[in-house]
């Protein structure tokens, strides 16, 4: 009876440890502060999107040619969403900048970015899910000082548990982000003496 009780937990302690084996081996670990330029980004991409997990992500494009891109963006937990800050903001008028709030490239796009989308007109964007997706075409044509600089940070407001850094517009994001010489607090509280910075 002791030999077969054993065997039985010998039997559940291993279907525990390979599914534990299987469920570990699909987790992505979410980057932190990555610098993509679009060319890069979009360099091989056929028409499908480009899928990526961050805490925090600084997207910029200058002058591209001829680029049809899909680019999507994942938060580490439900929990987040995320919150998008043009630095700069310059597109050429048959170039648009397409983004959606969530996970597909169909259907109502949120904004449509092009020459006459300004920066402080589009001001500060927040996600109500924990994707974004990015669909960019340029044309043919540009001129100097076209493109965007695109700051994208995982947050989450501290109702929600911030075991992270907390910033003073109370967003909570990744502790990788602080004192990296990006604002992804929005308010630049992650570059200053409260997050430790030298």
């Amino acid at each position: 009876m002791a030999s077969m009780q054993r065997d039985h937990w010998s039997h559940v302690w291993l279907q525990c440890l390979l599914l534990s084996l299987l469920l570990c081996r699909n987790v992505v670990l979410p980057d932190s502060n990555k610098y993509y330029r679009t060319t890069s980004l979009c360099l091989h991409q056929n028409d499908q999107a480009m899928y990526k997990k961050v805490d925090g992500a600084v997207i910029t494009s200058e002058n591209e040619l001829n680029l049809k891109c899909v680019l999507t963006f994942q938060t580490d937990t439900v929990l987040q969403r995320f919150m998008l800050r043009f630095e700069h903001l310059a597109l050429d008028c048959k170039d648009h900048l397409y983004i959606f709030d969530g996970d597909q490239k169909f259907g109502k796009y949120e904004h449509d970015l092009s020459c006459r989308s300004t920066r402080s007109d589009v001001g500060t964007i927040f996600t109500q899910g924990n994707y974004v997706t990015l669909k960019y075409e340029t044309d043919n044509r540009t001129h100097a000082g076209n493109g965007f600089k695109l700051i994208i940070t995982a947050v989450k407001k501290p109702n929600t548990g911030c075991q992270t850094f907390r910033c003073l517009n109370d967003l909570c994001i990744s502790k990788n982000l602080t004192c990296d010489g990006v604002n992804h607090c929005g308010d630049n509280s992650d570059e200053t003496s409260q997050a430790n910075c030298a």
